[in-house]
């Protein structure tokens, strides 16, 4: 039988050890001092070499791999009588002269509480020639007790960097080419696992050949295809549940289950808020340039407002699809939400209709000639000065996303303005109407701030400008005294005091 690529490419050696630079340093400097410590606990993600850096100590060490290492696993190993026969086993001298003995108990976490108190005193108190390498992904479970009597090794992702340069190393030597997009997506995928990237890289070419495609790679992982991820998309902007609904059931006829499909949905639509507002984060960089662009195409049809409504859906969903006995129908329910908004009842669901009934009706809603209007104070009209030939009158997008351009907008007017001026927009709350009017609110208490921002032309034609360069619009800026208080007391009127250098006249 061929062997598995994970097991021939283990490391033997601390050199060939992949990403652990710290570990490897700590136990090489430790063995050129011969003084390696009596007890290791070493923890971390799964397939990060814990379990073969143990194995290299005990090589090392000059031990013998069938007679001086004894590997237990804890997780079927875990009871009080399992312990008692390791602690007996411990008590007799190495089987090879004058060598070490090295025990090595994989995910420890598992062991039983019993079990754990019955390992504690032999722990503490080897005898000379054992040493205790104990290993867990879940290093939270294993008892203090035992923690404390170890040296604790905390292991890190493997980077997919190091990943990448490890496939194709691998690749070149066993003849696997595999379009190096692929490769990327492979070191993506695998949550910085080594051993877990090795195997699908394997498993890629065992199964599709050198012409394994993205989809492909994404039939083998459990996840929806590319051309899936088109059909969600443009269903989400002509809320075409069918079309989602078709796409739930090609899912099932390939072998996906529910939780594959959420994992999958999550796994997008948290790229895409990465996108949104942290595009030049590292992760985006490995995508495949097709997965990039559907993420780029989802980011213009889907605003900010609408997207954390999605998420908020998924960290739902997520909750209870593991455990429900009706997965399949949760996760229906849960398409359908996405897809139509009036389907959900949260906060966020029912928010969004809102906004887009406003949306709709802004423009056709004029006031009765009697009626006053709710809030108390407008600001005169400011012409704005003339817009830039590349600005749109109006741009949808840009006006949907506007809570991702106010941060980048004010960043721009706090060197341009005075501390004192860019003050003044830190203290408001903007809200952008379908029309392009920015409405500036103030605090209902903070009636000074209001008459600062009516009489500083200064900020209002720079926050047009700014907004005009960022945006793509051409904005007419009104202010107003918001009804409701943000705090229930004058805390607002004493902070604007404060800022402004004035006194209380009362």
């Amino acid at each position: 039988m061929k062997q598995a690529l994970y097991r021939k490419y283990r490391p033997t050696k601390l050199s060939e050890l992949v990403g652990q630079e710290e570990a490897v340093s700590l136990i090489n400097n430790q063995i050129d001092n011969e003084n390696l410590g009596h007890a290791y606990l070493f923890s971390g993600p799964r397939g990060v070499g814990k379990t073969s850096l143990a194995r290299i100590i005990a090589l090392q060490l000059g031990c013998d791999p069938i007679f001086d290492i004894s590997e237990i696993d804890a997780a079927s190993h875990n009871k009080v009588d399992d312990i008692r026969e390791m602690n007996e086993s411990v008590n007799f001298i190495a089987s090879s002269p004058g060598k070490k003995r090295v025990f090595i108990l994989d995910e420890v976490h598992m062991l039983s509480n019993a079990a754990s108190n019955a390992f504690l005193k032999t722990l503490e108190e080897p005898p000379e020639h054992i040493i205790f390498i104990l290993a867990t992904t879940e290093p939270e479970r294993v008892l203090d007790t035992i923690k404390s009597r170890t040296t604790q090794i905390v292991f890190k992702k493997i980077t997919e960097d190091e990943i990448i340069k490890t496939l194709k190393k691998i690749g070149k030597k066993e003849k696997i080419d595999l379009d190096v997009e692929i490769i990327k997506m492979i070191a993506n995928s695998s949550e910085g696992s080594l051993r877990d990237a090795i195997n699908l890289f394997e498993q890629t070419h065992n199964t599709f050949g050198a012409k394994a495609s993205i989809d492909d790679l994404f039939s083998l992982l459990g996840k929806l295809s590319s051309k899936d991820f088109e059909t969600i998309i443009n269903a989400v902007e002509t809320q075409d549940t069918g079309a989602v609904l078709n796409v739930i059931r090609g899912a099932y006829a390939k072998g996906l289950q529910p939780n594959d499909i959420v994992d999958s949905v999550s796994e997008f639509f948290r790229n895409l808020f990465y996108l949104k507002y942290l595009p030049d984060d590292k992760k985006l960089s490995s995508l495949t340039p097709n997965l990039k662009k559907l993420l780029e195409e989802a980011n213009k049809k889907i605003p900010a407002k609408q997207l954390v409504r999605i998420l908020d859906l998924i960290d739902e969903i997520n909750t209870v699809i593991s455990t429900t006995s009706s997965a399949h129908l949760k996760l229906e329910l849960f398409m359908m939400k996405i897809i139509k908004p009036e389907f959900g009842s949260d906060v966020k669901s029912i928010g969004y209709r809102v906004d887009l009934l406003e949306g709709k009706l802004i423009a056709d809603v004029k006031p009765e000639k009697d009626e006053k209007p709710e809030l108390k104070v407008e600001e005169e009209k400011i012409e704005a000065p003339k817009p830039k030939k590349n600005i749109k009158k109006k741009n949808k997008e840009s006006l949907e996303n506007f809570d991702v351009y106010w941060p980048k907008i004010l960043e721009e007017l706090r060197e341009k303005l005075s501390s004192r001026k860019f003050s003044y927009l830190t203290a408001v709350s903007p809200e952008v109407e379908s029309n392009g009017t920015l409405n500036l609110f103030v605090d209902k208490d903070n009636e000074f701030l209001l008459k600062e921002l009516e009489k500083s032309e200064e900020v209002i034609d720079l926050l047009i400008s700014e907004v005009a360069e960022k945006m793509g619009i051409e904005v007419n800026i009104k202010i107003f005294l918001s009804e409701k208080s943000k705090s229930g007391d004058s805390k607002g009127l004493d902070a604007a005091q404060e800022v402004f250098d004035v006194e209380d006249l009362n």
